[in-house]
């Protein structure tokens, strides 16, 4: 699948001897010759594939950003100079908030299957050593692509024809320990709209009841959350959002019911959404942890190798797993 780069640019972002954040601009676009376009390749495959992403919209109380977008959209502001504005204007929401943060903030507009994106992203600058041509040991610096924690982009084929929508900004949700809504969201001038996971999890509490509704066996549910399961990694791994009507067909339609139609009447579901990966192993599996105990099994051993007492809320296992069978002998 193609990816055109129409405008690329890279600044960097440091911190100067006080620890105040500081901008180095660079003054022309980067030429998208082959290093160029592997870089941006990359990046756009690890955004697509990133878990936890959250979907937003264009604050309506801060308009700064929106406005930079709107003028570089109408070609009354060039990328350039767009991308100097919006530079310093995160450099300042930085020292508002007195964060030390640096990398190289990259600004890239490129299109993508018929639609067109504005990428933003900071990534980290790590320095290493290499081994030259001539054998010598040297210093070199490299981007970490694929720890990339701080990135938003912006749908622009989404916002021009559906500006009322609340998911034409896609983030990574932040690195552990903080939000990146601390200045990464103030900065684009975005709130949280359509979450991912929230999604996932009502799509899980939709098939269940749809297969209850069905009156299907035991089996039969497993075969259906097994095929969603199926369904939903296949689209994971190529980077596509899960879509409604497209899952309805895989499962197929039982006395004029179909899945589709089900959801539509009875849950707040979104047409296409991206599927959180961690929501998936409640299709297969059981899962529960607390008090430092943790259990996970495949829903398919209850009633087998597995019994459950609800009187005595017990769980009984026929068969231990050789590897913590071994552990408890030792013990």
């Amino acid at each position: 699948m193609s990816l055109d780069i129409e405008h690329i640019i890279v600044h960097s972002l440091f911190l100067d001897e006080q620890g105040q954040a500081q901008l180095e601009l660079r003054e022309q676009e980067l030429a998208t010759g082959a290093a160029v376009s592997e870089l941006m390749s990359e990046l756009h495959h690890i955004y697509n594939t990133k878990a936890g992403k959250v979907f937003g919209y264009f604050n309506e109380e801060d308009t700064g950003f929106r406005d930079l977008v709107r003028r570089v959209e109408d070609e009354s502001l060039n990328f350039t100079a767009f991308s100097h504005q919006a530079a310093e204007r995160l450099l300042a929401e930085l020292n508002r908030l007195e964060m030390a943060e640096q990398g190289i903030l990259l600004f890239v507009r490129y299109q993508w299957l018929g639609a067109h994106y504005l990428l933003i992203t900071l990534l980290d600058n790590k320095d290493s050593v290499t081994v030259t041509e001539s054998l010598d040991v040297s210093r070199a610096s490299y981007l970490d692509l694929g720890k990339m924690q701080l990135a938003a982009r912006l749908d622009l084929t989404e916002l021009r024809t559906r500006p009322d929508s609340h998911r034409y900004f896609s983030f990574i949700k932040g690195r552990a320990g903080r939000k990146v809504s601390d200045f990464f969201l103030n900065f684009l001038s975005c709130v949280e709209g359509m979450d991912p996971k929230a999604q996932s999890q009502g799509l899980l509490k939709a098939v269940d009841e749809f297969c209850e509704t069905r009156q299907l066996s035991k089996e039969e549910k497993q075969e259906s959350k097994a095929l969603v399961n199926k369904y939903c990694r296949e689209q994971l791994k190529e980077g596509a959002e899960l879509e409604l009507r497209e899952l309805s067909a895989e499962l197929g339609t039982d006395n004029d019911l179909d899945f589709y139609q089900f959801v539509s009447e009875e849950y707040e579901l979104e047409d296409k959404f991206p599927v959180d990966r961690s929501a998936l192993k409640g299709l297969t599996k059981y899962v529960g942890s607390g008090g430092g105990l943790t259990i996970s099994f495949d829903q398919k051993l209850l009633g087998e190798r597995i019994q459950y007492d609800a009187h005595s809320d017990t769980l009984i296992i026929n068969g231990l797993p050789p590897n913590l069978k071994s552990q408890l002998v030792k013990s």
